[in-house]
């Protein structure tokens, strides 16, 4: 996956745009409030989280499913330990977010050939995964930018992880919809 956000770094830089990363090299560790506090203090006008679902254990092929693009949506919560829930509330914010949300999946489907599902919410209760408790990426209720949070099946066809191809239409899918979602016309104003 780091891989695939250096592609993405590289196309956009070389397109013109200013791309900060919540991480300068693989081994680096930032918990989720950092990353959020990085894009809230650059002011970005988008945010992007790269996910795969890779696995020695085979995992989820990369064509095969899991292919979801989420946004971010008023209501959605999380719960801290004492029990209060955070909610996002940030109508402002939820729209671009949904709106960039549907152009990332249209441009990912592009690239990658397969249908990408959009979803305001995980579907699910985080805490049933041993997280805390809540229906949005931590990421995405810390921050006050839209943030596109991207899963993408995670194994290529014989292996574990993502060949450099499908890394590749991963990344053009991802740096597509980044230029739809921020012309570099309105980022150089």
């Amino acid at each position: 996956v780091f891989a695939g956000a250096v592609l993405v770094r590289d196309k956009l830089r070389a397109a013109g745009y200013r791309v900060v990363m919540t991480k300068t090299h693989l081994d680096q560790r930032r918990d989720l409030a950092q990353r959020a506090a990085i894009a809230n203090r650059v002011h970005a006008a988008l945010a992007l989280s790269i996910h795969d679902q890779a696995g020695p254990d085979g995992g989820i092929g990369f064509d095969a499913g899991n292919n979801i693009v989420y946004y971010q949506r008023v209501g959605d919560y999380r719960q801290t330990p004492s029990g209060r829930k955070i909610v996002f509330a940030d109508r402002r914010v939820a729209a671009l977010s949904k709106r960039y949300a549907r152009i990332f999946a249209a441009q990912r489907h592009r690239a990658q050939g397969r249908p990408i599902t959009v979803q305001g919410d995980v579907g699910y209760d985080l805490g049933s995964r041993g997280l805390a408790p809540g229906d949005i990426w931590t990421v995405q209720l810390l921050s006050h930018v839209p943030w596109i949070y991207n899963e993408a099946g995670g194994n290529s066809s014989g292996r574990s992880g993502l060949s450099k191809a499908d890394q590749r239409r991963y990344a053009d899918g991802l740096v597509a919809a980044a230029e739809r979602c921020v012309p570099i016309e309105a980022v150089r104003k």
